[in-house]
């Protein structure tokens, strides 16, 4: 969590910590779980492993998270890209909107996110009608913010657009 409160990258640290997470998971409580997979996605390292890992514990858990564990929790695995069904399910679905009320504007954009993975990446029932109206509407009410992994994705295609641009120049020059 502090790393990616922070913004700073350790992968050989991230991958240890998840391989230990994965082993101790049956100690982790509901904020543990939220603030593990928050960090990881916040990051941008999406370790396929540790969020597969979680699904049963984090829906075992579904029902002492707080408003905001839910959002990281579904934002985290749409960051991911990791499909769990058996801890997106009506469940989870009845728990959000039974907090609706006490969502925080933040949450509101995560939850947004996560709608949009479920109902076009993965043909899943995302929100209810009026949850998915309220938080597409906090969604573009501000300008958004870039996140760490849109720097690195934009960092990587700048650096490869560059060596590309480097080679063609050195191929043209040898011809």
């Amino acid at each position: 969590w502090a790393f990616a409160t922070a913004q700073v990258s350790h992968p050989k640290m991230s991958r240890k910590v998840a391989k230990a997470a994965i082993q101790r998971k049956r100690e982790f409580n509901s904020q543990d779980v939220a603030n593990l997979l928050w960090s990881y996605a916040a990051m941008g390292i999406t370790d396929k492993q540790l969020f597969s890992s979680f699904v049963p514990k984090a829906a075992k858990l579904i029902d002492s998270y707080t408003n905001q564990g839910l959002a990281n929790i579904a934002w985290a695995y749409a960051v991911a890209d990791v499909d769990a069904p058996t801890l997106f399910n009506a469940h989870f679905i009845n728990k959000r909107v039974e907090k609706k009320d006490g969502f925080e504007i933040e949450r509101f954009r995560q939850l947004y996110q996560w709608h949009l993975w479920q109902t076009k990446e993965k043909s899943n029932p995302g929100l209810s009608i009026e949850l998915q109206e309220r938080c597409y509407n906090v969604f573009i009410s501000e300008e958004s913010t870039v996140s760490k992994l849109q720097d690195d994705v934009v960092a990587h295609y700048c650096t490869s657009v560059l060596i590309q641009k480097k080679r063609c120049s050195w191929a043209a020059a040898i011809a």
